[in-house]
């Protein structure tokens, strides 16, 4: 390999090396790097708001890190309190009112994993009362409510993260390194696919005890327009455009915050979508189960300027090999195949082994390349490996223990937020939308390149 190459590489790397603390550089974003000490860490009381699947989920995976303490849960349906104390302990303070986790002085951080709708104002009224937040994508329910969620992190100094995990994942954190290096030369398109497996239409497992004396339905409904108690809509809100958006928001969201990772952007200037409902033709929701969009990506430091082509189907039966999600990114001199914890190099002329070898280090056996022909190389994790879930939490507790910066900002959240909820403006309309990721605004038609 040419000196040059080398000196390429490595000044390509200086602002975006991945560190395997889990600590990193993104888009001007400085953080420290942490040094780990004998000294236990300093105790985070956490609280839940939402205890639903994510939120749950979301909440064991934060007490996997050490030093953290769970103190308070608030949810609207009696049971899901019951059961936090069954999981959690008797001695958690319960409440089905948000406002009094956020008056609770023994709360430092907030988990919010409430419908889409409840995102942005709950996580404002946790800001001003002094608790550092970790949203649930996407972290606004219309791209309206972006500027006042920015400001209000920015007036506060409170920390703030979206529940985007996949991005922090080894195979991202890998994958990154491999487009910013120029190994596959510059991006040009990228294909990405969220899948999860079918289930019969009409198959709505509501709890017998499910009410209006055990669920607090006005307050679950909050801005959104009025409606009679329907159970469903409370336990599958995300069918319903008042609360969510389907698939734009629940899925489309954690794949742009993955690509406006890998390739260090901002996001897209021109999202359009299309799809529609095929499959649960039952009456229970109003957004689509299967959805297709183009997203078209400015070039951003040399990367290339690219589309992507995202796919997310409710109804996939096949897509497993990889897991519920898949990309595969290609440049002028190789393409990556990326997963969560496997990343796939393939390249036009023989891998580049020399220039792989001097990347530095990750960790968890995600560096060690395997040429399983002159042209294909491939990048596993060690048995073991947490996941993306963990290293999320784990960044973001480490960046509230050290008052380092996040990667995943308050600013990377919306970024992410916005094309996903513009990608269902777009299918409403069955038009193209244009959007200004630097000003956070639509925009006016965008000149042809």
């Amino acid at each position: 390999m040419k000196t040059s190459r080398r000196i390429f590489i490595k000044q390509a790397l200086a602002g975006s090396t991945l560190l395997a603390s889990g600590q990193w550089l993104h888009a001007g974003r400085q953080t420290s790097v942490l040094q780990e000490t004998a000294a236990a860490p300093s105790v985070i009381r956490l609280a839940l708001i939402g205890k639903g699947g994510m939120g749950t989920a979301d909440t064991n995976t934060a007490l996997m890190v050490e030093g953290v303490k769970l103190t308070a849960v608030c949810d609207l349906y009696d049971k899901r309190l019951e059961d936090a104390k069954r999981s959690w302990g008797d001695n958690l303070f319960t409440t089905k009112d948000y406002k009094e986790i956020l008056k609770r002085d023994d709360v430092d951080v907030v988990i919010v994993a409430t419908p889409d709708h409840w995102h942005q104002p709950i996580s404002i009224e946790a800001m001003k009362a002094g608790k550092h937040v970790y949203c649930e994508k996407p972290v606004v329910h219309k791209v309206e409510e972006i500027k006042e969620l920015v400001a209000t992190q920015q007036q506060t100094g409170c920390y703030f993260q979206p529940g985007s995990q996949g991005m922090a994942s080894l195979g991202n954190r890998k994958a990154r390194q491999l487009v910013l290096s120029g190994l596959i030369g510059k991006v040009n398109s990228i294909e990405a696919k969220f899948t999860a497996v079918p289930t019969e239409p009409g198959k709505y497992s509501i709890p017998a005890d499910a009410s209006e004396k055990t669920i607090w339905w006005e307050r679950f409904l909050g801005n959104a327009p009025k409606h009679p108690f329907q159970p469903q809509r409370f336990f599958y809100w995300r069918n319903w455009k008042e609360y969510g958006t389907g698939i734009a928001g629940d899925l489309f969201v954690h794949v742009l915050a993955s690509i406006n990772f890998i390739t260090d952007s901002n996001g897209p200037d021109k999202i359009y979508t299309t799809g529609g409902i095929y499959h649960y033709t039952d009456g229970y929701r109003d957004t689509p189960d299967i959805m297709m969009g183009y997203f078209d990506y400015p070039d951003k430091n040399n990367v290339g300027a690219f589309t992507l082509s995202l796919s997310a189907n409710y109804v996939d039966a096949f897509s497993k090999e990889w897991g519920s999600t898949y990309f595969k990114i290609t440049g002028n001199k190789g393409m990556l195949e990326v997963g969560w914890d496997k990343v796939v190099l393939h390249t036009i002329k023989d891998a580049d082994l020399q220039a792989i070898e001097e990347l530095p280090a990750i960790g968890q056996g995600i560096d060690q390349a395997k040429a399983e022909t002159a042209n294909k190389v491939v990048f596993q994790t060690e048995n073991g490996y947490k996941g993306g879930h963990y290293d999320h939490f784990n960044n973001f507790f480490k960046a509230i223990r050290t008052k380092s910066q996040l990667t995943a900002d308050v600013m990377f959240a919306v970024q992410s937020a916005a094309p996903a909820l513009l990608s269902y403006k777009s299918y409403q309309s069955g038009l193209p939308v244009y959007w200004d990721s630097e000003k956070l605004k639509i925009s006016k038609n965008r000149k042809r390149r």
